[in-house]
């Protein structure tokens, strides 16, 4: 009795200690995502609230909308993720004739303190404008 007693207290602290040690790891696991999207979600809305703009000047003439719009936040902002919605149509890159930061064509960078410029291709006078940056910030105009 004294082996069989002693073997099978050794073989259930051991398979204790086994299943502690997969329920630690997968407790852990499942803990460190959670903490990873709580992080990734506070520097997004971190991004948002250092994200601002203001539409300047909105004018049509001769089929073409000019669009100046400036970034008054703190973030740069990547000039392919701002898109620009004319009566609340989304406008596709084959209609902007031209796009330039601060006179600029070849940027995509849009730094704090610039102005973003389109020239869209439209073939009625448009009632409202709004554009909307990556992060989500958007500024609406009525023209």
């Amino acid at each position: 009795m004294g082996f069989s007693v002693s073997g099978s207290t050794a073989i259930i602290f051991l398979a204790m200690f086994l299943s502690f040690g997969m329920f630690y790891s997968s407790a852990y696991n499942g803990f460190e995502r959670v903490n990873d999207a709580q992080t990734s979600q506070s520097e997004h809305v971190l991004e948002q609230q250092n994200t601002g703009l203001n539409i300047t000047t909105v004018n049509y003439s001769a089929g073409y909308l000019n669009v100046t719009v400036n970034n008054t936040g703190t973030t740069t902002l990547d000039v392919s993720d701002t898109d620009l919605l004319v009566d609340g149509v989304y406008i596709s890159e084959k209609s902007v004739a031209a796009r330039d930061v601060d006179g600029n064509n070849g940027t995509e960078l849009w730094l704090p303190g610039e102005s973003l410029h389109y020239r869209i291709n439209v073939s009625t006078g448009p009632k409202r404008v709004k554009v909307v940056t990556g992060p989500g910030p958007a500024d609406t105009v009525v023209v």
